[in-house]
């Protein structure tokens, strides 16, 4: 099975929710802007199924943090985010047949490509959450996971 490989791009700014009154109690929220490039894709049909996860729980769980439905161009998708500061996991698969499910072989292997941030892989199903998961946390930082 093709494991598709995710680049993911951390640039941090600072953002406040609205005009803030000089004697508002309103602080300021920092935010990133979070840009996913996933390559790998073996064909543009269907879409790219992506969960975005901010805990241990929602890695493991049917429910993400968010998740995004992609279109696929000339074999790669590119999604950019803007996020509070945190940690993150990325999860995502090639829905060729957009059923919204991964499909899987016998013994519950994958049919349909997929990948992880960090490109985090496991041994017998996916891989621990603390291989795949980031920080967004610091201003203008900037990475690649392959």
């Amino acid at each position: 099975m093709k494991q598709l490989t995710i680049f993911i791009f951390l640039m941090v700014f600072m953002t406040a929710p609205g005009m803030i009154p000089a004697f508002s109690d309103t602080t300021e929220t920092l935010t990133g802007q979070l840009t996913l490039t996933i390559e790998g894709f073996e064909n543009t049909n269907g879409t790219a199924l992506i969960a975005l996860v901010n805990s241990k729980e929602n890695f493991s769980g049917e429910t993400p943090f968010k998740g995004y439905n992609v279109g696929i161009t000339s074999n790669r998708v590119v999604k950019t985010l803007v996020l509070p500061y945190g940690e993150y996991a990325v999860k995502v698969f090639h829905d060729e047949n957009n059923n919204g499910e991964l499909d899987k072989r016998i013994l519950g292997i994958p049919a349909e490509a997929y990948g992880f941030s960090n490109d985090a892989r496991g041994t017998v199903g996916p891989p621990e959450y603390e291989k795949a998961v980031f920080k967004l946390d610091s201003p203008k930082k900037s990475s690649s996971f392959i």
